[in-house]
């Protein structure tokens, strides 16, 4: 890339790109395993909690629900026992789950001289993480608000998901001198479409039925990452 030409971005999805699965299940999952559920959320909450995890898994529920209440279901604690609690998680399941293609885009990426960045409504205590592990500078994700040292269940709107992802994303260009319009986006979801179709290079990644049949139409590139 030349000097004088605009500054180009990598952008990578997390759950199910970067990831070999999603975080939030895989949270759910590290939670009950260590009998921690209760801890983070009320009992009577779980079930919903669970059911609307499955369903967004099929595709047959907006995860946005989820976001909030696994937002709302954490308010008051200590976000240094969160971040303590998130490296301990990260290390024994998120760290495994890391798709060895998407590493591979990404050393590619950083040796064209382009920006890798992490895009995900999931919050900084996984994407964060996840990006520190990969050399990844650059991130924007759902913040969950914090006040006097502790989360106050409220989270960042509006959420970096659907539209919200450009909308946070053309902020984050603007102040690093990047042009998305010819920039690359790697995710597996059709709730990325508007992202998508904001940059130079849409990439679908062991995309979904809808964003399959959508790339095959606007011939998008599509790849397999699943054996990662």
């Amino acid at each position: 890339m030349g000097t004088s030409g605009p500054r180009i971005a990598a952008i990578f999805d997390m759950d199910d790109t970067l990831l070999n699965g999603s975080s939030g299940r895989m949270l759910l999952a590290w939670l009950h395993e260590k009998g921690m559920l209760n801890r983070y959320f009320r009992r009577r909450d779980i079930p919903q909690v669970i059911a609307a995890a499955l369903l967004y898994k099929l595709h047959l529920l907006d995860p946005t629900w989820l976001i909030l209440r696994m937002g709302r279901s954490a308010a008051g604690t200590d976000a240094e026992e969160m971040w303590a609690i998130s490296r301990c998680w990260f290390d024994e399941m998120l760290l495994p789950a890391v798709n060895g293609e998407g590493v591979k885009r990404l050393v590619w990426h950083q040796a064209q001289g382009h920006l890798p960045v992490i895009c995900s409504g999931s919050s900084p205590f996984a994407v964060d993480l996840l990006a520190a592990h990969l050399g990844i500078g650059e991130t924007v994700c759902t913040e969950w608000l914090i006040e006097g040292g502790r989360l106050t269940g409220e989270l960042r709107q509006p959420l970096v998901y659907g539209r919200g992802k450009v909308h946070w994303m053309e902020g984050w260009a603007a102040a690093k001198g990047v042009e998305l319009g010819s920039s690359y986006f790697y995710t597996d979801h059709i709730s990325d479409q508007p992202l998508l179709e904001r940059v130079a290079h849409p990439v679908a990644v062991n995309p979904d039925p809808k964003l399959a049949r959508l790339a095959r139409r606007r011939g998008w590139e599509v790849l397999d990452w699943k054996s990662g």
